[in-house]
């Protein structure tokens, strides 16, 4: 009977260190995948920060060089406002000089011609362009030979080009040519004409525009557009 005790015993304290040998292996196991988890996720990690730097340093390279080229145009967008300043400033000199001569002349005019021109200049300037032409064109049946029959006529054909008018436009510029080969208008006709084909498209017969503005006309503020745009 003692035997059969002590051999219980020895049965129960073998199974103990058996299942004390199996839980320890199982936790070793364990700690392994554990362990190789966090190697590959290490690993993993590794790779999407290189991959993340290399973004990185991938967007500040695009960051600086659409800088640089930020900062090109707009030294190129100055230049072109500067120039375009320095054209609307002699411009308007003309322009200034043109309207002191339109009063000189219209006081040489009959009072009647004088509020035709007048009224029908009004009207081009508030943009009713068809009440514009009638009475430009009432002006140059009353004062055909007047100091300003080729202004009356000019205006008439800005009244054309502003309804989109061009064919028009570009007839009445020259007439005005034609009919009046010493007006300081010829100049701002050509170059209105040149304008119009320029935008029509047709930039060979806008250059040949433009080379007759400069070659007939080297010192005025048109022979300084006409060189920039044939440039």
């Amino acid at each position: 009977m003692k035997k059969i005790r002590i051999y219980i015993c020895y049965t129960v304290i073998a199974a103990a260190l058996l299942a004390s040998g199996c839980l320890s292996r199982r936790r070793f196991n364990n700690w392994n995948w554990q362990l190789d988890s966090l190697a590959y996720y290490t690993a993993r990690i590794d790779s999407l920060l290189k991959q993340q730097n290399q973004e990185i340093s991938r967007l500040r390279i695009d960051f600086y060089t659409k800088t640089s080229e930020l900062s090109e145009k707009i030294e190129m967008l100055n230049s072109r406002i500067s120039d375009s300043e320095s054209h609307l400033t002699r411009i308007s000199a003309k322009l200034g000089s043109q309207a002191k001569t339109e009063t000189d002349d219209l006081s040489q005019i009959s009072p009647e011609a004088r509020l035709i021109y007048e009224s029908a200049y009004l009207n081009y300037v508030k943009g009713n362009y068809d009440d514009a032409i009638k009475g430009f064109t009432s002006y140059l049946q009353i004062a055909p030979e007047s100091p300003l029959s080729d202004n009356a006529l000019y205006w008439i054909g800005e009244s054309h080009a502003a309804m989109g008018k061009n064919q028009s436009a570009v007839d009445t510029f020259r007439d005005l040519i034609e009919r009046y080969p010493e007006s300081t208008k010829r100049p701002t006709a050509l170059y209105k004409i040149a304008i119009i084909y320029e935008q029509a498209g047709d930039s060979k017969t806008a250059a040949r525009y433009y080379q007759q503005i400069i070659k007939d006309y080297p010192n005025s503020p048109e022979a300084t557009l006409a060189r920039d745009k044939v440039e």
